[in-house]
């Protein structure tokens, strides 16, 4: 699978996941199988007034992690170019959230936002386009709400603006993350549209990855929020939980600017959802220390 020159070695695709999406989390997602990682949504203003040394810290992205998708917001023309300019150097494809919810965007007309301004948007994405020689990448949703469903009309827009492939998050902005996902206007779009489509959406495992890929014909599944309890759900055979939040606490130790308890606990409290055990995983929130987070893993 190529998306401009960008080679992705399989069909399975981490989601950007706001506060969760770590170096090391990525990194776990990566020996997992995830086959295109995507950063957490970066905020155009913020990153375009860095200097090169300050987006490189920023975004801490490991050569092993590669390729990488990172992932601008943002609705003013100026900063994203300048947030495009300021990620290139480190990104393989970058990406414009047009999908996010939270009401501090949507008041910008950032995210979801755009869905009801799309000639605001076809500027954007051109604009991106016309800064980079990387891939350009837009993350939809198929509509504003049920009345207003227009991703095939987003999604050749998108196309018509140079950009290489579309992920499409098969709910509306008003739905949230409740309710079925539409596949069927995901395949609608995947047959209108000659670019890679990125299905997203519902997929709490493996199988159910494969089986949205089916339905809707699409290039390549994303999986967003059943990553966040496990980074193992890229590939099919089973694993030592155990193993794997010793693993993450390894790479976190290794790579991460941060060196947040705080973060660590955080992680293995969401991995620890399907480990069978008496404790109260909810204690692992007071450990004050990472070498005593890894104690209190190891003893579980």
């Amino acid at each position: 699978m190529r998306i401009g020159t960008v080679e992705i070695p399989n069909r399975f695709v981490l989601a950007p996941l706001a506060g969760i999406s770590c170096t090391a989390f990525r990194m776990l997602c990566k020996e997992n199988g995830a086959g295109l990682i995507y950063t957490q949504m970066i905020d155009t203003v913020l990153i375009s007034g860095k200097t090169q040394n300050d987006v490189k810290q920023f975004l801490n992205i490991q050569e092993m992690e590669r390729p990488v998708t990172v992932q601008l917001i943002g609705s003013e023309t100026n900063a994203l170019i300048k947030a495009v300019q300021a990620v290139e150097e480190f990104a393989d494809i970058i990406d414009l959230n047009v999908g996010c919810i939270e009401d501090d965007y949507l008041k910008k007309g950032c995210g979801a936002a755009l869905l009801k301004d799309l000639p605001k948007l076809e500027a954007l994405l051109k604009a991106m386009v016309d800064t980079t020689e990387k891939p350009v990448s837009a993350k939809i949703r198929i509509g504003w709400d049920n009345q207003h469903i227009n991703g095939v009309a987003v999604a050749q827009l998108v196309e018509n603006a140079g950009v290489s492939v579309i992920s499409v998050h098969g709910r509306t902005a008003d739905q949230g993350y409740a309710g079925k996902v539409n596949w069927t206007i995901m395949r609608q779009i995947k047959e209108k549209i000659k670019i890679p489509v990125i299905a997203n959406g519902d997929v709490t495992s493996y199988n159910s990855g494969l089986s949205l890929l089916l339905k809707t014909g699409c290039d390549l599944v994303m999986i967003g929020r059943q990553a966040q309890h496990c980074p193992w759900v890229f590939q099919q055979k089973p694993v030592d939980i155990k193993q794997q939040i010793l693993r993450f606490i390894e790479l976190y130790e290794q790579y991460e600017v941060r060196q947040s308890p705080v973060e660590v606990a955080d992680h293995v409290f969401w991995m620890l959802r399907d480990f069978k055990t008496s404790e109260d995983t909810k204690k692992v929130h007071l450990i004050q220390t990472i070498p005593q987070i890894t104690r209190y893993v190891k003893r579980l």
